[in-house]
């Protein structure tokens, strides 16, 4: 799954389940879900002050490039790694 990092203080939810229904999966970390659907759409509590969204819930997610690849060890073979990995800090 594809995640993109906000502030916090800036993201506007503007779809029509508005904000998710947050579930709080571990201590100060909490996962977003779709009041509609229920599908899985955030997650915050990762990095202080910034929320992930998943790639696939925006509206246009054309202009947005890939910086870090996560468990790029645990991909199927098929999907190569992005170019643009950084080192995660």
């Amino acid at each position: 799954m594809a995640w993109v990092g906000f502030p916090a203080d800036i993201l506007i939810w503007t779809g029509p389940g508005g904000e998710p229904t947050w579930y709080e999966t571990y201590p100060r970390i909490a996962r977003g879900f779709c009041s509609i659907c229920g599908s899985t759409v955030a997650a915050k509590g990762d990095a202080p002050e910034s929320v992930g969204v998943t790639m696939m819930s925006l509206d246009d997610h054309s202009d947005l490039t890939p910086l870090h690849q996560s468990f790029a060890d645990n991909a199927v073979a098929w999907l190569p790694p992005i170019e643009t990995v950084d080192d995660g800090g």
